[in-house]
């Protein structure tokens, strides 16, 4: 006799992830949302910005008053609470491996409480990256198409019913993207503290480069411009300068550079600047606000 359970019909896997999808309707669109804990949906941010209102239809098509609690454009996810009445948690794909050819489906909900799903499978898989806004996502997960109307913020579930994110049109304008729960975690846990998500700024351009500091060869950051108004420019940094280190730690690209920012600490910043060692000291601001649309 098999042990091994048979695969539910994907009909009965559907309904049972739509049990926790709910429908997000505001003046302008309708969108969906994915229970993320009781009370709190995670959604797309692009569906919901500078949304007065939202109204959130549960899956017994009951509607409900919702608040925006925050938005990120960078990462495209917003979270928005309500009054739950019992709705289901979805069982996350957390340990999951999704490979590209996987089945995957996509799950809304009309603002009459219907369901409505698209079918489909991985387009494209990969490691972290960053969106063009500046957000860092975990995982890249691509869709091999892209998404209907009303299946921003859907939930994005692999052949047996586990959460693989959520879906977002926003970063390519011919797939859908998943944003995976790993990035769904994170932002929210900001988004509920700090209606936003915190992103160090230091206000320069820079790219890598090999320089001479002290008669030693050294890789760096060459800066390439410093704003103004930034912390860089209020430091003394310079256009020219190498950065070496930050926090005694060696910097060799932009984005090891942006992993170490923590809004609000100072830090040391070891330099090049005509071939010499010099050390500045700055405080490391927040990113100006990022329009979603």
């Amino acid at each position: 006799m098999n042990s091994e359970r048979e695969p539910l019909p994907l009909a009965e896997v559907v309904e049972r992830v739509a049990a926790s999808v709910l429908g997000l309707v505001t003046r302008r669109q309708r969108s969906a949302g994915v229970l993320w804990r009781s009370g709190v949906a995670v959604a797309s941010a692009s569906a919901l910005w500078r949304a007065g209102g939202v109204a959130v239809v549960l899956p017994d098509g009951e509607q409900v008053e919702g608040s925006v609690r925050g938005i990120d454009p960078g990462t495209d996810l917003a979270v928005v609470s309500f009054s739950d009445r019992g709705t289901p948690l979805l069982p996350r794909a957390a340990e999951a491996t999704p490979r590209v050819g996987d089945v995957v489906f996509a799950v809304g909900r009309e603002p009459s409480g219907a369901v409505h799903a698209s079918f489909g499978h991985l387009g494209a898989v990969g490691g972290p990256w960053r969106t063009w806004r500046g957000g860092r996502v975990e995982q890249l997960i691509r869709l091999d198409g892209g998404l209907y109307p009303g299946l921003s913020g859907a939930a994005v579930a692999d052949a047996a019913g586990r959460l693989l994110g959520v879906a977002s049109p926003m970063f390519s304008r011919h797939h859908g993207v998943v944003l995976p729960t790993a990035t769904i975690e994170r932002v929210v846990e900001q988004l509920l503290t700090h209606g936003r998500v915190q992103q160090g700024y230091l206000g320069i351009a820079a790219q890598p480069v090999r320089a001479q500091r002290d008669g030693v060869g050294v890789d760096g950051l060459l800066v390439s411009s410093v704003s103004d108004d930034g912390p860089a420019a209020r430091a003394g940094l310079l256009v020219g300068d190498v950065i070496v280190t930050l926090g005694g730690q060696a910097v060799r690209s932009l984005e090891g550079l942006r992993e170490r920012l923590q809004v609000g600490a100072q830090v040391d910043v070891d330099i090049a600047r005509g071939g010499r060692a010099q050390t500045l000291s700055m405080q490391v601001a927040e990113r100006p606000h990022a329009r979603c649309g």
